[in-house]
């Protein structure tokens, strides 16, 4: 690490100098000197005020970005509160990227300038935590960061951005009210919501950051902005009630804006979740790629939150293991239905095992198959397993009549005031249909799987193959050889009973049946996924 106090602004006129005179090549999304790509990102961090302890966390930051080579760092350090900017002037073209743990007083107008024209012509740049806080007045800031908080923001500085579960999608909220706020530090999981980004493709769908603060209710211009993950401010920690932007990029100009809001202390820059973002996004805000590895599934999980010696960031990053038969199996085939550990939910003469919740629909066994049968006007019907199941693959094979909706539930639980069963639910329907994708019953969410493009794979009046795997938060599905769904679900029960739906049917239509047949589980102990 290098280390720069105040920095000269015969500098900065030097740099303007040699740029007009053509003496000075132009920003590009090329790193600094990176001829040789295995080079450190050179990458200035910039402290100096905050309401935050910087002088505790900059040292850490500098760790960070240092491990394994990936980053040299210099650190440009502002005047003190009330002091002479004037002598501001950090050389922000000399770097790949600019880091800031700064949340203080104005930069002086030509320093201002002179960041403006490097992120424009293709700089990059990373907020981290507080650095959001910065600067209401400046309009080019806000539009970098996409969204802030603090300092007198409301809605005159843009929209609420928040993702609508029941939507499944991000909405601009206009109105009223002021611009940052925060729970109880509590840890959160974080839930990826562009999975294709170069900075969250190499990482879980879900994982868990340790006690951070949460922040939740900024606003901002939100341009050219695409929030990659969320977190859920949980009221009973005084939060909002809303999934909240955790992730975010920002395009301004040509240049290049990740911003985290994680990072509110020692302790929270120590979790993982912290350090292997910081890293991602700091790659990809230098030059619009990611080098680094990708996140081992085992190191960051949606269980539990994890903790690292910043200096010590880089082993964090690693090729996903091999899984090995007592761990998960491959998640690019389906189930193998000979392998080893398989149990049979059913033992083809009776429904020992299982109880039947809510509905009147009937449900028997004849010749090794349960046989359930709609009743005129009951609700859906479900006949339940008695265990419940974590990580699993399950397999079954089904014949619906045409006509009839059904399902199986995964993962699901009952309502305790009611008795409801609600929970994941892949889907059974006669063909052309959405027969293997994923609802969520008496949920509120509606279908799970959003997209649906597969219709006719279920083949009507036979009995079809069902494949399930859940691991993690990771649902997939097949009917046959077909792989219909493959989504993330972080907001469904990590454990549950499986069950088998009869639809409820109206009060004047003719009964159906559905059969199921050779019902088979296998636990998945330690999926490490």
């Amino acid at each position: 690490m290098r280390h720069t106090k105040f920095l000269p602004s015969w500098f900065a006129f030097l740099f303007l100098g040699l740029a007009f005179f053509g003496g000075f090549t132009p920003i590009s999304t090329a790193r600094v000197d990176a001829a040789d790509n295995a080079s450190p990102l050179k990458i200035l961090l910039i402290d100096g005020q905050n309401n935050h302890k910087w002088k505790e966390t900059t040292p850490l930051i500098v760790e960070i970005l240092e491990s394994g080579g990936f980053g040299e760092v210099t650190v440009a350090t502002s005047p003190g509160k009330g002091g002479d900017f004037s002598e501001f002037s950090p050389a922000f073209s000399d770097y790949d990227v600019v880091v800031s743990n700064y949340n203080g007083e104005s930069w002086g107008d030509q320093t201002q300038k002179a960041f403006e024209e490097y992120m424009a012509g293709g700089g990059g740049f990373v907020s981290v935590h507080a650095a959001d806080n910065s600067f209401p007045a400046w309009d080019a800031y806000n539009r970098m960061i996409g969204v802030g908080g603090w300092g007198g923001r409301n809605e005159k500085d843009g929209p609420y951005v928040r993702w609508k579960e029941d939507l499944q999608k991000f909405t601009r909220d206009m109105s009223k009210g002021g611009g940052g706020t925060h729970g109880r530090r509590v840890p959160f999981q974080i839930v990826v919501r562009d999975a294709e980004h170069p900075i969250t493709k190499g990482l879980p769908r879900s994982f868990m950051q340790v006690a951070d603060e949460l922040y939740g209710r900024l606003r901002g211009p939100a341009e050219n902005m695409d929030v990659l993950a969320t977190a859920y401010s949980d009221p009973a920690t005084r939060g909002t009630g809303e999934h909240e932007p955790i992730l975010m990029t920002i395009r301004f100009g040509e240049g290049r804006i990740f911003h985290t809001t994680l990072g509110h202390d020692v302790a929270a820059m120590n979790g993982l979740a912290f350090q292997t973002t910081l890293r991602r996004g700091t790659d990809w805000a230098a030059d619009g790629k990611v080098d680094l590895p990708a996140v081992d599934g085992s190191v960051l999980t949606s269980k539990e939150a994890a903790s690292g010696e910043p200096a010590n960031a880089a082993a964090a990053e690693a090729q996903p293991k091999a899984s090995t038969s007592d761990k998960a199996a491959s998640l690019e085939t389906p189930p193998a239905l000979d392998g080893e550990g398989w149990q049979s939910l059913f033992d083809g003469e009776s429904l020992v095992g299982w109880t039947q919740k809510n509905g009147t629909a009937s449900y028997r066994v004849e010749d090794g198959v349960i046989v359930g049968k709609t009743a005129t006007g009951s609700p859906n019907s479900f006949l339940c397993t008695d265990r419940t199941f974590r990580d699993f693959e399950l397999t079954f094979e089904v014949n619906v009549d045409e006509g009839l909706n059904s399902g199986v539930q995964i993962r699901s639980k009952t309502r305790d005031d009611s008795g409801r069963v609600y929970g994941p639910q892949v889907e059974i329907e006669s063909s052309p249909g959405e027969s293997g994708y994923v609802y969520g019953e008496a949920t509120g969410r509606g279908w799970i799987t959003k997209e649906q493009p597969i219709k006719d794979a279920y083949q009507n009046g036979t009995f079809n193959r069902y494949r399930v795997r859940a691991i993690g938060d990771r649902i997939q599905t097949w009917i046959g050889d077909t792989k219909i769904a493959d989504i993330v679900d972080p907001e469904s029960a990590s454990e549950g009973f499986i069950g088998l739906q009869v639809h409820g049917i109206g009060k004047k239509t003719e009964t159906y049946e559905v059969r199921w047949r050779d019902i088979r589980v296998r636990p998945i102990a330690n999926s490490g996924l």
